[in-house]
């Protein structure tokens, strides 16, 4: 385990099966029923574990996460179609590195997904135009 790395995620939720159906449904998270207040999850993908809890308030002030996804859109819709939606205020954003957008699960916890790009930079005085004449 390499120092400083996210090993484990809680996630305050009000009700502990909507919540494994939300996460399950949006990143293929698998949930294990461990107790009446808690179930465990695996991201599956190497990332931290993690566990659902009803044993604090969820909401606005709970774990903030971002998870990594192949389109902001896509997985956009798909929290809306599972119970969950768009956070108030500014939502999203892009960049030359990637998208970006802050989302709420069904009990108003928010959490942010993330699609990576990578775009080439022109250092000043270079652009790709001027190689292509060099060449």
């Amino acid at each position: 385990m390499r120092t400083g790395a996210i090993i484990f995620v809680e996630i305050p939720v009000r009700d502990l099966a909507r919540a494994a159906d939300f996460y399950a449904g949006m990143f293929g998270w698998s949930f294990e029923d461990d107790a009446d207040s808690g179930w465990f999850f695996a991201s599956g993908s190497g990332g931290p574990m993690g566990r659902i809890t009803t044993s604090r308030p969820a909401g606005l002030e709970g774990v903030r996460f971002t998870v990594a996804v192949s389109n902001v859109s896509t997985a956009t819709s798909r929290a809306i179609a599972l119970g969950g939606g768009t956070a108030g205020g500014p939502t999203a954003a892009a960049s030359d590195v990637g998208d970006f957008a802050l989302l709420v699960d069904p009990d108003g916890n928010r959490f942010g997904i993330f699609q990576g790009k990578l775009r080439r930079r022109d250092h000043p005085g270079h652009h790709e135009s001027d190689a292509a004449d060099a060449g």
